[in-house]
């Protein structure tokens, strides 16, 4: 539970600041299929769909070996009835990220509000429905019951490592990438394009820990966890520590072709070099820990940026 907990804030507060973190890279015609997915897709969305097509496909298989049938795989998961719960909250959790304040609001571009989706109605009538008829859920007759956000106040504090890791230690991030597969724990030193920055300044840039081009084999389930400052002594399955950055996971897309995914993984990390005492610091610690599936796993290179948000 305290990890879940840790989880949401990450994927809710600190890694979604602003739209495009929270809801993904732009998709237009003509470009990558996976451009990058926000925060919420990632998780608790992806992680979701993979933890329950793990359970409940190993019940439904009387205890036998589980294959992600159902909640577990893309092109099965509206088969399990999970499905519309959790797809329903995932809707709830995107009100809820707006309510946050900040920058947390919908996108204003057009060509994102005018996308048209194809339905059919109880009646089986076609209906063309725009995204924009679909921000106000009110207006589509619906609310939201109130309950308690205990992720909304789960700030992870406390720190595992004392001080700052000894960073001349390490190998740089241009020296360990390209790497060929996650198999193992890594860790590695990686500059930062600015130090010292002014609260304004961080208003309008966010520093942006970005994986480029993070490939796999899109049928598997994916996941790895990311830290900042830690050293030897800390304990990978503890997330609720401040040097926690966030995770990365893949819901598995089985269409009966092997299918390798290229996609570009950002976390944000203003508010991590603030609770670890870093913002100085022109060179920091990383270290990337696989959970599921890290052989299968390539990484061409890590750097930080500064993205207008």
């Amino acid at each position: 539970m305290t990890n879940n907990l840790t989880l949401m804030y990450r994927q809710m507060i600190t890694n979604a600041p602003c739209p495009l973190l929270f809801f993904g890279k732009p998709y237009p015609l003509g470009t990558n299929p996976s451009p990058g997915m926000g925060t919420i897709e990632n998780i608790p969305h992806n992680a979701i769909h993979a933890w329950t097509g793990t359970v409940r496909g190993s019940v439904l298989d009387n205890g036998g070996p589980s294959y992600g049938e159902n909640m577990g795989n893309f092109y099965s998961a509206g088969l399990d009835p999970v499905f519309y719960c959790h797809h329903g909250n995932v809707d709830r959790m995107w009100n809820e990220w707006k309510a946050t304040g900040g920058k947390r609001r919908d996108l204003a571009d057009k060509d994102w509000l005018n996308s048209e989706f194809f339905f059919y109605d109880e009646n089986r009538n076609p209906w063309r429905v725009k995204v924009r008829d679909c921000l106000d859920h009110k207006k589509m007759g619906y609310d939201y019951a109130p309950m308690p956000t205990p992720w909304r106040n789960f700030k992870p504090i406390r720190k595992t490592t004392t001080g700052k890791v000894n960073t001349g230690a390490l190998r740089p991030a241009s020296q360990v990438f390209p790497l060929a597969k996650l198999d193992r724990a890594i860790s590695f030193s990686i500059n930062r394009p600015a130090t010292s920055r002014t609260s304004q300044e961080k208003r309008e840039q966010e520093e942006l820990l970005t994986f480029n081009n993070v490939k796999y084999d899109d049928s598997k389930n994916i996941r790895f966890d990311v830290f900042l400052n830690v050293d030897k002594t800390f304990n990978a399955d503890e997330l609720d520590k401040a040097e926690f950055a966030g995770s990365y996971t893949n819901l598995p897309h089985v269409h009966g072709n092997t299918h390798t995914a290229d996609v570009n993984f950002q976390l944000a990390i203003n508010e991590l070099l603030e609770d670890n005492g870093l913002e100085d610091e022109d060179t920091i610690a990383v270290t990337v820990v696989p959970k599921k599936g890290g052989e299968l796993i390539s990484i061409e290179s890590v750097v930080i940026e500064l993205v207008d948000c």
